[in-house]
């Protein structure tokens, strides 16, 4: 192991400070040397006060240009929040304006609702909607102090509402128009209009003479009578469940309007129809004719409810035959 140098004394100390160097300094082209001398104990301070120097500069340097990153960065976050607080407005009336419109459309529901005959919602129902998941609203920071988060956490809650509303009112729609149509189709099954369009009314429902044997007998039915090919129309939809010959009836057709409710018509000349066809309110089903038990061309009609007949002038509501005796 190498020795350590002795330690240095004080009076050696003192020699290396009383020490002179020289310097050389260049005055400039063709100005030549100039030289001073200068004390040892100059160079330590000058080396450290340079060292000072660029240690102190660099660090101005340091934090100008921080100091300059922060303002440009919150510069930039300030214009990056007025942007998004009108955005915001924006969105507020947006929201607004949605919110009147469902208002508007609440008011249409509920017409709809008693135009399908069904009871009104509760409110306290209403409100609740149709459920979901949390609302992000109630996931927010609820300390958060910054107005324009509060005034999003609230945006959010009322586009939230909107939404459970919307879903609330499609499935309410939903319900009448599903309603709406089952009334509709129970309306176009009862009969309503007249089976002969050109012709006139020629013996009515109940008890009478029997033009064969001239004896009391119940008419279930009411006679139309019309020239012979005169169209025959259904009264009411539903389904053909008979179309052939009877003994009396001649060529027939039979018609289940459902609901229990069936419809009969005699004495055709020709059948247009087959047994399972559906029908609609106004087809022609079959031609006027004098087949059957008959005297005269004229189609015989029945209406029959829960399996009894009934009075058919209850269900024809647009007045009967144009063409009236004589005519």
């Amino acid at each position: 192991m190498a020795p350590s140098s002795p330690p240095i004394g004080p009076r050696e100390i003192l020699e290396r400070v009383k020490r002179r160097y020289s310097v050389m300094v260049m005055t400039g082209p063709g100005g030549g040397l100039r030289h001073f001398s200068v004390p040892g104990v100059i160079i330590p301070l000058l080396a450290g006060l340079t060292l000072l120097g660029v240690i102190g500069g660099g660090a101005a340097v340091l934090h100008w240009a921080s100091t300059r990153t922060e303002r440009a960065y919150l510069a930039e976050l300030e214009n990056e929040n007025q942007r998004l607080g009108t955005q915001l407005e924006e969105m507020q009336d947006l929201v607004g304006r949605f919110e009147s419109r469902m208002a508007e459309n609440l008011e249409m529901e509920q017409a709809f609702r008693a135009i399908a005959n069904l009871d009104a919602i509760p409110e306290d129902v209403r409100r609740l909607g149709v459920g979901g998941p949390p609302p992000l609203s109630e996931l927010s920071d609820e300390a958060s102090p910054s107005p324009t988060i509060r005034a999003a956490r609230e945006t959010l809650s009322r586009l939230e509402d909107l939404d459970r509303q919307a879903s609330f009112q499609s499935a309410n729609f939903e319900q009448m128009i599903e309603t709406l149509q089952d009334s509709q189709d129970d309306l176009q099954r009862i009969p309503s209009i007249s089976p002969v369009q050109r012709g006139w009314y020629s013996s009515g429902y109940g008890t009478r003479k029997d033009p064969f044997t001239g004896k009391n007998q119940m008419h279930r039915g009411l006679d139309f009578s019309a020239w012979t090919g005169t169209p025959v129309h259904a009264t009411a939809a539903g389904r053909v469940i008979k179309a052939g010959k009877h003994r009396t009836l001649g060529l027939y057709v039979e018609i289940d309007h459902g609901n229990g409710i069936m419809t009969r018509y005699g004495h055709n000349s020709r059948l247009l129809v087959k047994v399972g066809q559906q029908v609609k309110r106004g087809d022609v089903i079959a031609e006027v004719g004098s087949t059957g038990r008959s005297t005269s061309p004229h189609c015989h009609y029945e209406v029959h409810v829960d399996g009894r007949h009934t009075n058919p002038w209850r269900y024809i509501l647009d007045g009967g035959p144009q063409m009236q005796p004589g005519a």
